[in-house]
């Protein structure tokens, strides 16, 4: 692995099948001795993710949450430490639009707000898409309502996600969402059969991009580790782009880098071999 050390002032990682490992944990005592390596270095840390800006506190608690840069809901909600630094919230004709376009698929419908996030009505009954969405969104999402209307949500909505049976069907799915809104919205797999809808323009490199400026970083000096499709962008935007050793071959043969996989703690691994 021949990566110049000084290249690299900011390293960008997404949490699941990535950093975490299946069991959404990690090593922390390793990544405390990285942590204080990268403050030697005067590296930054920063965390891009479709998960709730909450969650990603919570999983990395209370040392490390005030320090992070967090690029929450797929780059649409951006943090440094616990200040706000952008929010890049959907307008509300579209919302509504997405929203009609999900109920005629019969499929759940789950909106991101910057405050929590919102499934809509559940009827009852295993195979309520409501149910499934619920019960699938609410490991990511600590925050989360339930609503019987999603039009009726008062927040500033960032992203919405809905969820289909399997990760093949969630890329037919995501093309068929794009075109039925003649474009309008990006919706791509992020992983397990769930597909994230976003605004054009919006990612989890948009995300990083609000952190990298604010820092005085330029995108050359970042190297970022993702797993999935919704990753891609950050991958390629960043001067150092690894794919996790457990992303499906199409986007590991577009990485610079392919880490071990996130179950052998792949991220930490090669964060060692860069900077000692």
């Amino acid at each position: 692995m021949d990566v110049e050390r000084p290249r690299i002032r900011m390293v960008a990682v997404d949490e699941d099948g990535t950093f975490v490992r299946p069991d959404n944990t990690f090593d922390r005592e390793r990544f405390a001795r990285i942590w204080d390596r990268m403050a030697e270095l005067g590296i930054r840390f920063a965390v891009a993710t479709g998960n709730q800006h909450h969650q990603v506190r919570q999983v990395f608690g209370p040392k490390y949450a005030p320090c992070i840069g967090i690029a929450a809901q797929d780059g649409t909600y951006v943090a440094d430490g616990d200040e706000e630094v952008f929010v890049n919230d959907m307008d509300r004709a579209l919302v509504a639009e997405v929203v009609a376009t999900l109920r005629s698929m019969g499929l759940g419908v789950h909106l991101c707000g910057a405050r929590a996030g919102y499934v809509e009505g559940i009827s009852g009954g295993s195979d309520d898409p409501g149910v499934r969405l619920f019960d699938f969104i609410r490991m990511y999402y600590p925050r989360l309502q339930l609503t019987q209307d999603a039009l009726a949500v008062d927040d500033r909505i960032t992203m919405m996600a809905t969820l289909v049976e399997s990760e093949e069907r969630a890329k037919e799915v995501a093309a068929l969402i794009e075109e039925r809104l003649d474009g309008r919205v990006v919706a791509c797999s992020s992983g397990d059969g769930c597909v994230d809808i976003l605004v054009p323009g919006s990612s989890k490199a948009d995300g990083l991009r609000h952190l990298a400026e604010r820092w005085g970083i330029d995108p050359s000096g970042v190297i970022a580790f993702g797993n999935a499709y919704n990753d891609l962008e950050m991958i390629e935007w960043a001067g150092i782009g690894v794919m996790m050793g457990n992303a499906p071959s199409d986007l590991k043969a577009r990485a610079q880098m392919v880490a071990p996989p996130c179950s052998e703690d792949g991220v930490l691994a090669v964060l060692e071999q860069l900077f000692w």
